[in-house]
């Protein structure tokens, strides 16, 4: 069967599940971006305790708090990648969209991101 003589109706799933894997990714993200800021938050909170003279408790609370955030976001790329293969599966068993190793690959991108970024506030401190 070519590409050009698939229903619409099938067109309309394949992309909307595409769709949708771009908004799980999208979330995941956003909550990595929030996990990092959460982390920087404990490096201002150091400094202005180095400054000051005064201990504070935050500053190493942040960093946990952050990786976890940046976690959080993998998790979340990863479940919403297998959903998504799974109703790819639904929608077509016989054969797997076209031009779906960019959004694999995009995926994959992003979870190692989140990993990464984890170990690195992590191992910071």
């Amino acid at each position: 069967m070519s590409e050009s003589t698939e229903t619409p109706g099938l067109l309309q799933a394949r992309l909307a599940n595409e769709r949708t894997l771009l908004a799980w990714l999208r979330t995941a993200v956003a909550l990595m971006g929030f996990g990092l800021m959460v982390a920087r938050l404990g490096v201002f909170l150091d400094t202005l305790s180095l400054t000051t003279h005064e201990h504070l408790r935050a500053a190493g609370q942040s960093r946990w708090t952050g990786a976890a955030l940046l976690i959080t976001g993998s998790v979340v790329a990863v479940v919403g990648y297998h959903r998504v293969r799974a109703y790819g599966k639904l929608i077509d068993p016989q054969r797997g969209p076209p031009g779906d190793r960019g959004l694999h690959i995009t995926a994959g991108l992003v979870i190692l991101l989140g990993v990464g970024l984890a170990t690195f506030v992590v191992a910071m401190y």
